[in-house]
This record gives structure tokens, sequence and C-alpha cells, in this order.
């Protein structure tokens, strides 16, 4: 795929108002790259509800590039996007994978597996080392395993690392290799999960922390120079390389000061954790920060709600008065979308009846009829009509549409690894296990009859089986577009 990664297709997304998006590169280990090009300011609320997902996906990118001086996604390839063109060549025992939506480099922990580059850091300054780590499965505990290093000429300055006597942990070195500091964490290592470790570098010591988490510090005077390689997958002692990664690293980066607490917690996507949630059973929280502030954007809410907010922000005529009026609430569930869309969406709304005539910024609810006690349906945005897809699931007398959309779900729309998933991504992916929730791009699939061209069922994804297909005589289905 092209750059997984890249927001919005690696395009600035240009919003109401001036406000940009940048076109920077955001390191999601979750964000494929949905292909449809940015709908522009031609409808409104479709530009405010992508300008959310966007910053959502940066936030869960963990986007931070203020003093980056070395950077590798290590998404198929070692290249360096920190502007410093310093790409990291990988040893044989290693090999390019995909666990995790974009890739990682895979290591299985011989003498060779490892990749490396010329010296990065001056480390006689503060500074920040940070990687997405997994020991594998079959690895040992009682080995010691090197994610991150720079080496001098006898032992590695620092090294980010598992330790079998203490876990994970962030160490430095005399230059001899004589003594260490170690700070160690709280979490015990485990195989076959991902981690986020982040050292620190700076004036007080040293300080380690465990997915966005401060886990460990250490007092530490030694301040000397590494003059040799930049290394991910191994260590440097007694002259010697040791330490090799068994296991699999991703999203390397390295930068020339000491990181805050709150900066940490962006680079690990702790703060897309806190501020991008599906939220139930409490009041929405729905906010358009500043742009340079990623931290500010804020969409803690429901489908329905997220959907509330983006049009009273983007149409005037989205007030309180209007959805009570036509929606018999004035924070309008799922379902009564979908009633009011049947019935009289008001002056504002108009009903859409076939699924071909879906354009970018019509509304798609759903009502469950009653069928689930926690919600009362669904509700999304259309992005795109991607067109009629026939590769499985396909009914007589129905044709299959792809339909990206705009929403906040409690599951992202696909299942990652499988064949059909990479044509229709959802950016809140991460893997088959560890994924975001909120608001985010995805695909649902969306079926009309062929007599009607009415909505006859949908499905959650390209990758739902019957089980997440539901009848219009199940769970109708109704669309509107903003006039």
């Amino acid at each position: 795929m092209v750059r997984r990664r890249a927001l919005l297709g690696g395009a600035a997304a240009a919003g109401v108002g001036g406000l940009t998006v940048a076109a920077i590169p955001p390191t999601a280990a979750h964000a494929d790259v949905l292909t449809t090009p940015f709908t522009g300011v031609t409808v409104p609320h479709l530009v405010q509800a992508e300008q959310m997902a966007g910053y959502q996906r940066m936030l869960a990118a963990g986007h931070l590039p203020g003093g980056i001086v070395g950077y590798w996604p290590l998404d198929g390839n070692g290249g360096d996007r920190s502007g410093f063109a310093r790409p990291v060549s990988a040893g044989t025992g290693t090999t390019w994978t995909s666990l995790r939506a974009g890739g990682e480099l895979s290591l299985d922990g011989t003498t060779e597996a490892y990749a490396s580059t010329g010296p990065v850091l001056d480390t006689t300054t503060p500074f920040t080392v940070s990687a997405w780590v997994r020991l594998a499965p079959a690895a040992s505990l009682s080995r010691m395993y090197t994610a991150v290093s720079q080496d001098g000429v006898t032992s590695s300055r620092f090294l980010l690392q598992y330790d079998p006597g203490a876990g994970w942990a962030f160490k430095v070195r005399l230059s001899d290799g004589t003594g260490k500091v170690s700070a160690v964490a709280t979490t015990p290592g485990q195989p076959g999960t991902w981690v986020h470790l982040a050292g620190v570098s700076d004036t007080s010591g040293i300080h380690l922390y465990v997915n966005g988490v401060l886990e460990g510090t250490a007092d530490v005077a030694y301040n000397w120079a590494a003059p040799q390689a930049f290394n991910i997958g191994r260590g440097k002692y007694g002259g010697a390389a040791v330490n090799w990664w068994n296991g699999s690293i991703d999203d390397v980066r390295a930068y020339n000061r000491a990181l805050t607490a709150a900066e940490i917690a962006v680079v690990s996507s702790r703060t897309a954790r806190q501020n991008n949630v599906y939220l139930r059973d409490a009041p929405a929280s729905v906010v358009w920060g500043p742009p340079a502030d990623l931290t500010g954007w804020v969409a803690r809410a429901r489908c329905a709600s997220f959907i509330t907010a983006v049009l009273k922000r983007s149409c005037t005529w989205a007030t309180d008065s209007y959805f009570q009026t036509y929606f018999a609430d004035p924070s309008p569930e799922a379902a009564d979308y979908r009633i009011g869309f049947d019935n009289d969406p008001g002056p504002r709304l108009k009903r859409i009846r076939g699924v071909a005539e879906l354009q970018p910024g019509d509304l798609i609810a759903v009502d469950y009829n009653g069928s689930d006690p926690d919600n009362t349906g669904h509700v999304v945005m259309v992005r795109q009509l991607k067109g009629v897809y026939s590769g499985s699931m396909n009914f007589t007398g129905e044709t299959q549409y792809a339909v990206e959309v705009v929403d906040c779900t409690s599951d992202p729309h696909g299942v990652y690894g499988l064949p059909t998933y990479p044509l229709y991504p959802d950016t809140r992916m991460v893997d088959d296990l560890n994924n975001f929730q909120g608001v985010g791009l995805g695909h649902m699939m969306c079926y009309a009859s062929d007599a009607t061209g009415e909505f006859s069922r949908y499905r959650w994804s390209v990758n739902t089986g019957s089980a997440g297909t539901h009848t219009v005589s199940e769970r109708p289905v109704s669309a509107a577009r903003v006039v």
C-alpha cells in the first residue's frame, strides 16, 4: 500500500475558515490509506467531520515532530522520515512483516538480526528514544533483548531493552562499560504483546515510560558522546554486539530533547485513547481544537451525538429546536434519525431512497429495532460511494455497494489481516486485537434492491459474515441529505 500511515492520502486537507490539517508524517500503526480524495469545502458538515477524524488520526499516530532527529516507521523499508536522511540497513535474520497495519521489522534473535545507521543522537545533551516492541511468542524471558541503542567504542551509551532481571528497562552505561544505571518498569515483559517504550535522558536522570506511563526513574551523572552506530535490535558490550532482539519492532523515534510526560502520552497514543472514545452513559464532548494543539481535539461521543455535534457546528439551522421538532429530541439517538428520515426530516434534510444516489455528506441511519439493549442503532456520514462490490456475501435480487463513511463507533469497520481488508480499511485499525474506537474513517457495505434501488440490507464491513449482516426488515435503514 501507499504509506498506510499517511494522513488523508497524504494531502493537505483545507477546511472551513482556513483551518488546515497539514500533510505531516503521522506514524499510526493503525492508519491505512483511504484512497478517496478529500471532498473539499462544498460539503461543510463533511469537512468538519473529516477534520475531527484527521486530527484524531494524527493523535493515534502519536504525531510529535518537534525535535525529532530520527524516525523509522519500518513500514516495509528502513527509510528515515525525520528529514535527516538516515535510513537504517537491516541484516540477515530480519524480515518485513505486517502484524500491525503499516508493517514492522521482525527479527529472529540471531547475530545479524538488527538494523543500524550512523550516530543519530548527541548523547551529551538531553534526548528521548521510543519504539513499539513485541517479544516473539516463543522468546525466552531468561534472555536479554535490546530494542534501541547507540554505540560508543566499547559499549552502548544507552539501551532501551528487556532485561530478565528487571523487565522493561532504559539503561545508560559508562563509556568503558564498567558501570550502568537502569530505570526499570513495574509492568512485566510478556511475549507476543505489543508495548510502547520511551526512554528519556535529561539533567535530572533517566526515565522509562511504558505505554505512555512513567514507570521507572534513576539518577545518573554519565555524560559522554557515543560516536558510533544507532541500532534497532541489538546492543554493544565489551566491544562486541550483544542482546539481539527476538520479536518485532515498529515506529522507532529519536528526539534531541527530553520529551515531557504529556508529550510521551501523545507519542505512545495514550492521549488518543483518552481523547477519542465511544462514550456510553455520559454527556458527549466533541471539541474542535486549535490547529497547533492536537490534544485540544476531543471526540468523546456516541455515533448520534457525534453526528449531531457536527451538524450543529457547521449548519446554522441545526438547533435544539429543529431536532426537537423533526426528530423528537434535541439530541437524537440513531433510531430517532432513522424514523425522522422516513417521516418528515424537515426543510433542511431530504430523504434519499436509492443506495446508488448516495453522495458525500449524506447521512445513513440504522434502526436496531429493539434488538440491542445498549444501542438504538447506528448513524454514519457518507464520505464516498466506492462502487459495486461482489467479492462475497451476495444475495439474489440485490446489489452490494462499498460506502466509505465517517462515524463514531465502538469497533472499527473491518478485520485486519484478512485479504479483503486492504482495499476497504479503517483508520482505527491497529491489528487483529488492539484497535482504536471513536471517530474515524472506514467502510460499510450497503445493499440495494434491484427492483427498487432502495436499501435492502447492510453489513458492517467487507469482512463481515452472515452474523453481522441485517435485512431492513430486521433493522430498518434510511438516508438523508442536507439541502
